[in-house]
C-alpha cells in the first residue's frame, strides 16, 4: 500500500464502528488484571469487541515510587539534585 493511499481518510472504521465495540476492562467484573493469560488474550480482541483499559498490573512487587521514595515528593525536575551545579554542568558537558 503506497503511503498516500494509507494516509487517506479511513471511512470504514469510523467513530460510529469504533463506539460499540470499545470496552473498557475497568466495567467488566469478570476481568482479573492481575491473570498474565487473561490479559494477553484480552490483548488480541479486535472485532465484535476491542478492549481497552488495564490489560495487566503486577500486585507481587512493589511500584516505581514504592522502590524509589524519592518520586513521592513529586517530579524530580523539581527536586533539589544535591550535586553542586558545578559537578552537574561538567558531567553535563562530559555527555556531550
Amino acid at each position: 500500500m503506497s503511503l498516500a493511499r494509507a494516509s487517506r481518510t479511513n471511512h470504514d472504521n469510523t467513530y460510529q464502528w469504533f463506539r460499540p465495540r470499545v470496552k473498557k476492562l475497568e466495567d467488566d467484573s469478570s476481568h482479573d488484571p492481575t491473570n498474565w493469560m487473561a490479559a494477553m488474550e484480552k490483548s488480541l480482541l479486535w472485532g465484535d469487541e476491542i478492549p481497552i483499559g488495564k490489560f495487566f498490573e503486577r500486585t507481587d512487587v512493589s511500584t516505581l515510587h514504592g522502590a524509589e521514595p524519592v518520586l513521592n515528593e513529586g517530579p524530580l525536575v523539581h527536586c533539589d539534585p544535591r550535586v553542586p551545579p558545578d559537578v552537574a554542568r561538567s558531567f553535563i558537558e562530559e555527555l556531550m
